[in-house]
């Protein structure tokens, strides 16, 4: 929610656009890559922001607490400055980030040790992916928070889930890759990430929705189809009808079987009446 009439002052940190000029990362990046072996920042996006923004950076200088906390978003999941190493914030070159996407970068059948229990196939993954929906929606969720699918992999299924044996370095970008587009989807809520499955819905053309059922309705090959009204020709309304014993019209030119004119005494009508034409 805002505030109308107000200015946005707001900052969405996880927003994936990235305002801030060049000088700005190339300080940042020139910054945390001269850190001290030995420290570490805080995990914490908004702890880490506090930190940062308390030591007075000439290149966060001006910045909201707001901009700050996007600055380090930014920093972990675009620029690839910051990594995560044992729950703390470090330079990306000494980050686990750093050996999972170097693991990843040597391929989908990469391994970091003993590979027994691991979910290595994708056909496995998408089986095991549809399970796990399946069994969260059978309890009445919605979705499955990210931080938790690993979890619920190793407890309902005894299996690892491990994004480098796949060839990715990041969980996210595992359960985005477009082999797993038809059934699942990474959402943004309030809460963080969320797995959620990927609803099918049935679309019925327009063309399917009138299609004609009939019996009656059928036009092959220039066949006129007979539960359609058809025009009159010129010498028929030119010619006035002429009324026969028993109550049928017919025309002049009427001829059998031809279908132009019909009886009227067996047309539904609770009251009978003659067609008739103006003189020409």
């Amino acid at each position: 929610a805002t505030l109308a009439g107000q200015p946005q002052l707001f900052v969405d940190a996880h927003c994936v656009e990235d305002p801030y000029p060049p000088q700005l990362w190339s300080a940042a990046a020139a910054y945390f890559e001269a850190l001290p072996e030995e420290e570490r920042l805080p995990g914490g996006r908004y702890s880490c922001s506090r930190m940062l923004a308390a030591r007075g950076l000439p290149f966060l200088e001006g910045r909201s607490l707001g901009q700050v906390a996007h600055i380090v978003q930014l920093a972990i999941s675009h620029r690839k400055l910051l990594g995560y190493s044992e729950g703390f914030l470090v330079p990306y070159a000494r980050s686990k980030s750093m050996v999972k996407e170097r693991q990843a970068e040597s391929g989908p059948c990469a391994s970091d040790g003993d590979d027994a229990g691991v979910v290595a196939t994708w056909d496995h993954l998408r089986d095991l992916i549809q399970q796990l929906l399946k069994s969260v929606a059978a309890e009445g969720k919605q979705s499955v928070a990210l931080s938790n699918v690993k979890f619920l992999f190793h407890a309902r299924f005894g299996l690892e889930l491990r994004e480098t044996t796949l060839g990715y370095a990041k969980l996210s970008e595992l359960l985005q890759d477009p082999r797993l587009s038809d059934i699942c989807e990474v959402r943004l809520q309030s809460a963080g990430h969320v797995l959620v499955g990927v609803r099918v819905r049935n679309r019925i053309s327009l063309a399917e929705g009138l299609r004609l059922t009939s019996s009656e309705d059928v036009a092959v090959s220039g066949e006129t189809m007979r539960s359609r009204p058809q025009p009159l020709c010129i010498d028929e309304i030119a010619s006035p009808p002429r009324a026969l014993d028993g109550g049928a019209v017919v025309s002049d030119d009427d001829a059998p079987g031809s279908g132009t004119w019909q009886d009227v005494a067996a047309m539904p009508s609770t009251t009978p009446f003659r067609m008739t034409f103006p003189p020409t």
